[in-house]
């Protein structure tokens, strides 16, 4: 069976945005030089059953892999979602960390204790083993799609602009899973009280 977006709530929060939007991502790549992880809270515009936009802003650590692996000449690159688990982990993946510092171990040390991770399925990279739903898949490198507009938290709709494509390989989640979601929008909205 083909993995499936649509077996998720995703919600579409303002009349102009672009599409539903997966708005509390846990993304979760690596640099393809030293392997560092990266976790980083970008969102995601549902195109279709098993593709979503990677609104990866150019001046985040995601970014920074997908664009170390395009100087590469790498095709691909795999790329983990985890969705609810512990919220240490959640504001982990918000918090302006120095670069190259891993977003799982300011995640432990709120929590006093390591985050327990497992492999994917379908790709090499670690989530979360609490995680309440991982979407497992690969952005193509050379591959673009326009993505938005978004009601932002600045109380503005962002524009569209062309982002990465993230293709969907496997679903899991646990038994009893709870999707979560915040609405982003004009202040103060959820977002701003996590930040």
């Amino acid at each position: 069976m083909e993995p499936d977006l649509s077996i998720l709530p995703i919600l579409k929060c303002w009349p102009e945005d672009g599409g539903r939007f997966i708005t509390l991502p846990q993304v979760y790549t690596h640099n393809p030089v030293n392997g560092r992880r990266n976790v980083g809270m970008y969102r995601l515009q549902v195109y279709d059953k098993q593709t979503t936009g990677m609104h990866w802003h150019i001046h985040h650590d995601g970014a920074a892999n997908y664009q170390q692996a395009q100087s590469q000449g790498d095709k691909r690159m795999e790329v983990a979602v985890a969705l609810g688990g512990d919220p240490a982990i959640t504001y982990a993946a918000t918090a302006p960390l120095p670069k190259d510092i891993d977003e799982l171990l300011l995640a432990g040390f709120l929590r006093k204790q390591p985050v327990e991770l497992v492999k994917c399925r379908t790709i090499d990279v670690q989530v979360p083993a609490a995680a309440d739903f991982v979407l497992e898949g690969y952005v193509n490198i050379d591959e673009k799609r326009t993505e938005g507009p978004f009601g932002d938290h600045t109380g503005y709709y962002s524009l569209t602009g062309e982002f990465p494509v993230f293709h969907l390989t496997a679903v899991t989640h646990k038994r009893q899973a709870v999707y979560p979601a915040t609405i982003v929008g004009r202040p103060p909205q959820e977002d701003c009280y996590i930040a």
